[in-house]
């Protein structure tokens, strides 16, 4: 009677067990190797954080600065940053966030929807920290490459169609010229001297004008961990960007020099 009032409670428990569901996914943030079931995972993001420095301090807008041609004040710093991509054994590997977006269509009042890689960051001297999006590749990378402005469908997004609150919907400080040009890829607003009543002039650069767009680090060490964030610090020194400009010079000639200057004042650390 024993016996078989066991061989019921064994089937009554075999009867109730309910499988547990979690992540079986050993790259992911949130693994579990208890789970019976795979469900939910969540990946790994690569985040940075933004240190903003002139030369050795910390930069701060609206205060003055000297370069050898002079004192001079800025008053707005802004980049766009996209198409981040890690190199390990030679091989370069993405973001893997995507995002479909309404985006200008080749006529007048025509709009099509676009998928992107959504790995967009609006860097102004007000950021700090932010996730550009996951990644899931671990081990040890030895470079690091992003693109200053954007890409060519990604100038194409219509800004007040993108999502509230993401760097390409439209902006306080309006960085969309119009759906021919597109959006500011970076913009400087700078004084010429020193003087807090100087009005400052205002450097545009665009698709048209930003001479090159590709930065690339290499001989990096930057080690992501199997299910951990990928955490990295993107120094952003102004003093590069204003290296060698000539605050007597015409506007054109101070645009070039800032222009050359641009993808020398990042630098990437973890």
């Amino acid at each position: 009677m024993r016996f078989y009032l066991f061989i019921c409670l064994l089937l009554l428990a075999a009867g109730c067990f309910t499988p547990k569901e979690a992540c079986l996914e050993i790259e992911a943030a949130n693994f579990d190797a208890s789970a019976d079931e795979n469900c939910c995972c969540v990946y790994p993001k690569i985040g940075f954080t933004f240190s903003h420095v002139y030369d050795t301090l910390v930069f701060f807008e609206k205060t003055a600065y000297r370069n050898d041609f002079g004192m001079f004040r800025p008053h707005s710093v802004v980049f766009y940053l996209q198409n981040f991509q890690l190199r390990q054994q030679g091989a370069w590997y993405p973001i893997t966030d995507t995002l479909s977006m309404a985006s200008f269509g080749a006529n007048a009042g025509d709009t099509t929807q676009q998928v992107l890689t959504n790995d967009f960051i609006l860097l102004r001297r007000t950021s700090l920290q932010t996730d550009a999006g996951t990644f899931r590749k671990t081990g040890t990378f030895d470079g690091i490459q992003f693109d200053l402005g954007l890409s060519d469908a990604a100038n194409k997004v219509v800004p007040s169609k993108a999502p509230t609150a993401h760097p390409l919907r439209t902006q306080a400080d309006n960085l969309w010229i119009d759906r021919n040009t597109g959006y500011v890829f970076a913009r400087i607003i700078v004084a010429s001297d020193s003087l807090s009543s100087t009005v400052p002039d205002t450097f545009v650069y665009t698709v048209n004008t930003l001479p090159n767009t590709l930065f690339q680090q290499l001989g990096t060490n930057l080690d992501h961990a199997t299910g951990y964030d990928f955490d990295l610090k993107l120094k952003i020194d102004y003093k590069q960007l204003f290296n060698g400009v000539d605050w007597s010079a015409p506007l054109a000639n101070r645009k070039v020099t800032m222009g050359d200057n641009l993808l020398k004042v990042f630098t990437v650390s973890q």
